[in-house]
């Protein structure tokens, strides 16, 4: 826009002093201003300065030497920079000055009035200022998107923290109805379960010191079995109490607090049966004790998730335990290895086994060594 105005200023000046203005001193103009808006940032003013110095010969480009003004005034990628090289073009105001040369030539030579040479001069720092112009707002707008980008990602890194701290919430309050609720369990069983056990004992104390009286022992008879059938009211809501206090994904993110490295986890489950979850957790509790006995490992891996058909649990360390350092050399020595790993791979296995899954542990072909169970969805699990 700047120089589409400086041409239709311009263009008055062109026809000031020639009976038959010509169009080629317009043209030239027009294609050394393009050439500075295509051409790199560090050749930007080289068209410009090419038209200045045209202009001292042929003084018909004169009237169109604002638009060289204009991209003289303009940085170029040279000026952007804090060390300026020696062999760099002039700073913007001193190549703006090249275009008095021109001016001051025509003046002096006597084919162009004063009032032109005037006006020309007049145009020129015209086009300078608003080159300077055009520049603030350039840098302005430039220090405007940067700032709007480093607003936005500070926006996103606080949604951010802000999902982590409520998931996390959410995480510690869903952790605490679990621990309450197994509390209260743990309570009912141990506080009212044996008073009810001790009140049974006693009424069949009482029926037995009573034989001889049919209608007393009777009446034991009933408290015992109205007592009998309290105590299994008691015992179905401990045990509903104790399912519901199992959440298998907050359970292993608490086990994995107590992790002896750094752990990489990927939990994707619904929800559990108690034996199931007691069954992984339990895994998860026995191989990380493992890796803190027996690995020098850095990092671990896990990963539980829950398939339409089966529960899959994996853990896997970097470490260069004594077990990983001499790999099973084929079938018979995989057996073997797999058997003579001690009391806690053997539980695992058992716990796994025994709800019909398939368990599996040695070192990976890598480094570290690898723990996978995988465990049915079938009524033994459920």
């Amino acid at each position: 826009m700047d120089k589409l105005a400086l041409v239709l200023c311009c263009m008055p000046l062109a026809a000031l002093d020639a009976e038959a203005p010509s169009v080629v001193p317009l043209l030239v103009a027009v294609i050394a201003a393009c050439l500075g808006e295509v051409v790199p940032p560090r050749r930007r003013a080289w068209p410009s300065i090419a038209y200045a110095v045209a202009a001292v010969f042929a003084q018909a480009l004169l009237p169109f030497l604002p638009l060289a003004a204009y991209d003289l005034a303009r940085p170029s990628g040279h000026d952007a920079s804090a060390a300026e090289p020696a062999r760099s073009l002039p700073r913007p105001a001193a190549r703006a000055l090249m275009c008095a040369a021109p001016i001051a030539a025509a003046a002096t030579g006597g084919s162009t009035s004063p009032l032109a040479c005037g006006l020309s001069a007049g145009l020129c720092l015209a086009a300078a200022l608003m080159a300077a112009r055009t520049r603030d707002v350039e840098v302005q707008r430039s220090a405007n998107h940067r700032q709007r980008d480093a607003l936005r990602e500070q926006a996103l890194s606080l949604a951010e923290k802000n999902r982590d701290l409520m998931d996390r919430q959410d995480y510690q309050v869903r952790v605490a109805v679990l621990e309450e609720r197994s509390r209260i369990a743990r309570s009912i069983h141990d506080n009212v379960g044996h008073l009810l056990t001790r009140s049974i004992l006693q009424t069949q104390a009482q029926q037995v010191l009573h034989a001889e009286e049919p209608d007393t022992c009777e009446a034991f008879s009933q408290i015992g079995a109205t007592l009998n059938e309290a105590l299994d009211t008691v015992r179905a809501s401990v045990h509903d109490l104790h399912d519901d206090s199992i959440d298998l994904a907050a359970q292993m993110r608490a086990t994995l607090e107590g992790a002896p490295c750094p752990v990489s986890s990927t939990i994707q489950v619904e929800a559990a049966p108690a034996a199931v979850a007691n069954c992984l957790v339990a895994v998860t509790r026995e191989a990380l004790s493992n890796v803190a006995r027996h690995s020098d490992a850095s990092r671990i891996e896990l990963s539980l998730v829950e398939h339409p058909g089966f529960w899959r649990l994996s853990i896997a360390d970097n470490g260069s335990s004594e077990r990983a350092a001499t790999p099973p050399a084929s079938a018979g020595d995989a057996a073997a290895f797999a058997t003579s790993t001690g009391l806690g791979l053997t539980s695992m296995e058992e716990r796994v086994r025994a709800l019909g899954g398939t368990f599996s542990a040695g070192p990976r072909p890598s480094e570290g060594f690898a723990v996978f169970a995988s465990i049915p969805k079938d009524n033994r699990s459920g």
